[in-house]
């Protein structure tokens, strides 16, 4: 578990979080075609995630 910070406030996170340069796991995205885009297509590419929640998370 990884402690991040939020609006000042300490935040437990459910896992922890990953180190600069490692790998990442296994993963499948929705392109936008609406098709699936696996992983596997950057391997040994730079690729950079921005990932955010749903616009409707309460």
């Amino acid at each position: 578990m990884a402690q991040i910070t939020l609006r000042g406030n300490p935040i437990n996170t459910v896992g922890g979080l990953p180190a600069v340069g490692s790998a990442a796991p296994g993963f499948s995205l929705t392109g936008t075609d609406l098709g699936v885009v696996g992983d596997d297509q950057f391997r040994g590419k730079p690729l950079l995630l921005n990932i955010f929640p749903s616009v409707d998370t309460p």
